[in-house]
């Protein structure tokens, strides 16, 4: 039996009657629907203004049976049983996966396709999208874009990712196959950097300095079988806050590559290395195999494998769409999807992943985003990650 099709998604054309230079593509929290989330996103962030030569796309989940709410349907990207530990029973986040995955990689042709009638190259339209999502949304697209597949040929890469309140499906999964220790204490932010520091990844925090006096809070309605949307309580979407860009900075992983660990075997370290890049880029590919085999996808196959389907020589390096820069934003302070759950996809995709990841945890703050430090963090890494044009 064919999976039932998906709701009609809200597409908002740029404010810009003469340019259309890139495209977002944003997937809502459990519960909702496209235009709740989409036209209160865009109201109360102004994002048309802001981004004026920017398409924004949003679909809607289709009605999906929740365990947890007794088979309830609800507009749900894929089934979970628990967000306090959303390993437990993966086997009910399968199939959504699953289908959620092909249907985001058959809308990124589409959308993909309108860009190249605007005239831009077959090289340069997928770069040109950008997909993201809010709590279950974030956690269904950050796992498509694991799995790959994008473009008519399968190896195209998006221009980016963002992710608000999210978290890593099949993370506890994925961290065994990489061999990868992730710290379970994540309360604070000093268990973190001691872990980054281990992984030689540069930690740095900004001051995040808030003018509470200045808070105005919005609050979203949300069906009463929504428990992932948005909050109950006055901390959702923040209006009216002071923003210091001098003191509120980013907090950023990349690889530190001039800082090395003391070797006793320095000596003989050539073959040891090679050995260890080796098994490490295969853990990669075993790791993104189990992704693509959830998402029903073709494997990818190591270098030395025969007969590989997407390239002769496949390696953590050549997987082109690891190399998407990734926005993340959590407040720490949310209720519903624990920030230690987005740190802990953070570690991951930033560590053994080796992926450019943004990330932002904002403190004092609960499940939703936050305007303006959210969204004006999230404007300025499109700006500067993607190329978007910002309206200032």
């Amino acid at each position: 039996m064919p999976p039932k099709a998906y709701p009609q998604l809200l597409s908002v054309d740029p404010l810009s009657a003469s340019e259309h230079t890139h495209t977002l593509i944003l997937l809502h929290g459990r519960g909702s629907n496209a235009s709740r989330f989409g036209h209160e996103l865009l109201r109360s962030a102004n994002l048309p203004e802001r981004l004026p030569t920017v398409k924004f796309v949003f679909p809607s989940a289709r009605r999906r049976r929740s365990t947890i709410l007794k088979k309830i349907p609800i507009h749900q990207w894929f089934d979970n049983y628990s967000l306090e530990d959303p390993n437990q029973r993966t086997d009910l986040q399968v199939e959504g996966l699953c289908e959620t995955a092909a249907f985001l990689r058959d809308l990124v042709v589409h959308e993909a396709e309108i860009l190249r009638e605007k005239g831009y190259e077959d090289h340069d339209v997928y770069s040109r999208i950008v997909l993201g999502g809010l709590s279950q949304g974030c956690a269904a697209g950050v796992f498509s874009l694991l799995g790959g597949g994008w473009g008519e040929n399968g190896q195209e890469a998006l221009g980016a990712f963002c992710g608000m309140s999210g978290w890593l499906p099949f993370q506890e999964q994925l961290s065994e196959i990489l061999d990868f220790q992730i710290e379970i204490d994540r309360e604070s932010l000093e268990g973190l950097e001691e872990g980054m520091d281990q992984l030689g990844i540069e930690f740095s925090e900004g001051s995040n300095e808030e003018d509470t006096d200045a808070d105005t809070d919005i609050e979203e309605e949300e069906d009463d079988d929504d428990d992932d949307d948005c909050e109950s309580n006055d901390d959702n979407v923040n209006i009216g806050e002071d923003d210091d860009s001098s003191t509120d900075e980013y907090v950023k992983y990349k690889n530190n590559e001039d800082q090395t660990s003391f070797d006793p075997f320095d000596g003989d370290s050539d073959d040891s290395d090679s050995v260890a890049g080796t098994e490490e880029s295969s853990r990669t590919i075993s790791a993104i195999n189990h992704v693509r085999d959830i998402l029903d996808l073709p494997p990818l196959l190591s270098t030395g494998e025969k007969e590989n389907p997407t390239s002769c020589s496949t390696t953590h390096a050549s997987i082109s769409y690891l190399r998407t820069p990734v926005f993340l934003g959590h407040g720490a302070a949310d209720p519903k999807v624990s920030v230690r759950l987005g740190e802990q996809m953070v570690q991951l995709l930033a560590g053994p992943l080796d992926m450019d990841v943004t990330w932002k945890r904002y403190e004092d703050f609960g499940h939703w985003y936050k305007v303006p430090d959210e969204i004006d963090d999230l404007i300025d890494f499109l700006r500067t990650k993607v190329g978007v044009s910002v309206q200032t």
